[in-house]
């Protein structure tokens, strides 16, 4: 590593990042059902809590337990509903066997099952932007006649709606604003008709702005996105940077920061995903400065 003054080398935070209220809200769910138990083990989170191995790595060692199929929940369980949202069968499937649950779905998402379930039940086909195995898409595949899709080649696979059916466009919460607009723009070719309602979050929304900002006004030519591998909303701030030329990588904790080569670098961006810990990019952010000689700009 090339020890250059500190003053040649910037670092940019992004001015928005890191935990949306729908995460916290998640979260200050489970705290309180730990906070009535002795050890944890009676709770039961469907699916991860939030997309981010550290969260869920801290729950488990408080005794949180995670599964993705209800016949792991003991009968005495309290389970979880994830802020990603499940399908109403599974919420079904819960109350027959009578167990308790609690319901952390982000508020936003549950606006998108309401809508599908709404849309559905008055006839209409009902297209979901999103991707197929992500647990925000099943949740809202589950709540009547919806279509998937994710890319061109998606929509090119959607049957021939009639022109007296309606159809409408709903999107998931982490996707960005272009790439969604270039689907409904297809979209929109083979059925005008159709009603477009953005699910995307203002937190989303803001973030992802906030990585354009680190490039248009500050000229940065790397972005670390601290998040998780499988947390949708921190891969769309990376691909929000190469989209524009930028280079982007995405870090689970501030250790993988030590395989890459930051030599050559003198303007550098940080943000976290919208289910990263403030202790993970605050993590970051020293060792940028103190061992890579980063000054926050």
């Amino acid at each position: 590593m090339q020890n250059r003054p500190a003053d040649s080398r910037k670092l940019f935070l992004a001015s928005h990042h890191g935990f949306c209220n729908g995460v916290r809200r998640a979260l200050e769910f489970v705290d309180q059902l730990l906070a009535q138990t002795s050890d944890g083990r009676n709770i039961c989170v469907y699916n991860e809590i939030v997309h981010n191995s550290f969260v869920v790595g801290q729950l488990k060692k408080r005794g949180v337990r995670f599964i993705t199929d209800l016949t792991q929940a003991p009968d005495d369980a309290i389970v979880v509903w994830s802020a990603h949202g499940v399908p109403p069968e599974l919420k079904q499937q819960a109350a027959k066997r009578n167990l308790q649950t609690v319901d952390a779905t982000c508020p936003r998402v549950q606006k998108l099952h309401d809508l599908a379930t709404k849309y559905s039940q008055s006839g209409a086909a009902v297209i979901f932007i999103g991707h197929a195995n992500h647990p925000e898409t099943i949740g809202v595949a589950g709540c009547g006649n919806v279509y998937t899709v994710a890319s061109a080649e998606d929509c090119n696979t959607l049957p021939d709606f009639t022109a007296a059916q309606p159809v409408a466009v709903l999107t998931q919460t982490t996707w960005s604003k272009h790439d969604i607009d270039e689907i409904i723009t297809l979209l929109r070719r083979r059925f005008p008709h159709l009603e477009a309602v953005s699910g995307i979050c203002h937190a989303t929304f803001e973030r992802q702005n906030a990585v354009l900002e680190l490039i248009e006004k500050h000229q940065i030519e790397l972005l670390l996105v601290i998040g998780s591998a499988n947390s949708s909303n921190s891969n769309r701030l990376c691909d929000i940077a190469r989209s524009r030329g930028v280079a982007a990588y995405l870090l689970d904790s501030a250790e993988e920061i030590g395989r890459l080569n930051l030599d050559n670098i003198s303007r550098l961006g940080v943000t976290a995903g919208a289910s990263a810990p403030e202790e993970l990019l605050q993590e970051a952010l020293d060792l940028l400065q103190k061992k890579y000689n980063f000054l926050l700009a």
